[in-house]
């Protein structure tokens, strides 16, 4: 039988928005997508600084014939902030409603409403997250009779035009997809887009190790891109051979990593097909939320589920904070079709 219960702020964070962003396969094996690959800030009551520390190079000086030691800086720090929006899912099932039609037989034993409403909602709320996480942009308004969820916190694409209208990304490490653009059917442009993204990065950032960088790219890409290399027989210079034996595919060494969600999402938004690549270091993007917030009467409570005997009613609400950021702007390497 299928009780109330309710959990504190920090279960929450452990058992639900921690395992959305966990790598939950062993390491080296494929990209799962979406939210694995971001870092994720636990602590964010409401704004706090990314601070960017970064090793001051040239440090080393001749010896001369004096006592004097010119004493150089070893670290240059600058600093932004990432910020969090207070943000809740609450939804209601009633079991009359869910038994219906075929459903029915099985409202005696009640193993379905219990068992599978309140993953559908974590799931749901998850869905959310992510979908936010890159798309969201709390000055969007929604289509009519939108699929996704686009406009409860910023995501790391707004970021990406704030930082390339300010010029923290450079419009050289920029490529504009044009309409009616279809990777599917046009092999070479697809690796023409790698191609060009690769010898776009800022020198310092191509001095990372392949490893450490990691295209993000949205289906149609990828599967141009495998496209490509069947035509010109290169299959093998396409994939990276991982430790368990299974293939990545990957670009000069740099895993091409497919996000599902992206191609929907832009043809929602943009109403139209539409792509995305960036090209930048793996755990560049910064999750942020509270794992001490809550509500309720103890202030504390993130996930509740209880039944309302009067409206024979099952509730269920989360309450979290979210926000993103980006680690180091710069040193990213975009392409995007444009929307709004």
């Amino acid at each position: 039988m299928f009780q109330t219960f309710s959990i504190d702020s920090l279960s929450f964070f452990e058992a639900v928005i921690q395992p959305a962003f966990a790598d939950i396969v062993p390491t080296g094996f494929p990209f799962q997508g979406t939210l694995n690959e971001f870092t994720i800030m636990d602590n964010v009551v409401s704004k706090r600084p990314i601070i960017d520390i970064r090793r001051v190079q040239n440090i080393l000086q001749r010896r001369d014939g004096s006592c004097d030691i010119n004493y150089k800086k070893v670290v240059g720090a600058t600093t932004r902030q990432i910020a969090v929006e207070e943000v809740y899912g609450a939804t209601q099932f009633c079991r009359n409603e869910f038994y219906q039609g075929c459903l029915k037989d099985f409202r005696a034993n009640d193993p379905l409403f219990g068992n599978k409403i309140l993953p559908f909602f974590q799931g749901a709320v998850n869905v959310d997250i992510a979908s936010n996480a890159y798309f969201g942009d709390v000055d969007r308004i929604s289509p009519v009779n939108a699929q996704w969820s686009t406009n409860i916190f910023d995501g790391i694409f707004k970021w990406i035009k704030k930082y390339i209208t300010g010029g923290v990304i450079p419009a050289g490490q920029t490529i504009a997809i044009a309409d009616g653009t279809d990777y599917t059917t046009n092999a070479t442009a697809a690796y023409n887009l790698l191609n060009s993204m690769y010898n776009k990065q800022p020198v310092l950032m191509d001095a990372f190790l392949d490893s450490q960088k990691a295209f993000y790219v949205s289906k149609d890409i990828a599967s141009g891109y495998e496209d490509y290399l069947i035509s010109t027989g290169t299959q093998a210079q396409g994939y990276t051979l991982l430790a368990n034996g299974i293939k990545q595919l990957s670009f000069k060494g740099i895993p091409v990593l497919v996000e599902n969600i992206w191609k929907p999402i832009i043809a929602e938004i943009k109403g139209s097909l539409g792509h995305a690549a960036i090209l930048t270091l793996r755990g560049n993007f910064v999750f942020a939320t509270d794992k001490n917030y809550g509500e309720g009467e103890d202030g504390k409570t993130a996930l509740e589920v209880w039944y309302e005997k009067k409206e024979m009613q099952w509730y269920y609400r989360i309450f979290m904070k979210a926000g993103t950021q980006i680690g180091l702007p710069e040193f990213n390497v975009i392409a995007l079709s444009s929307w709004s």
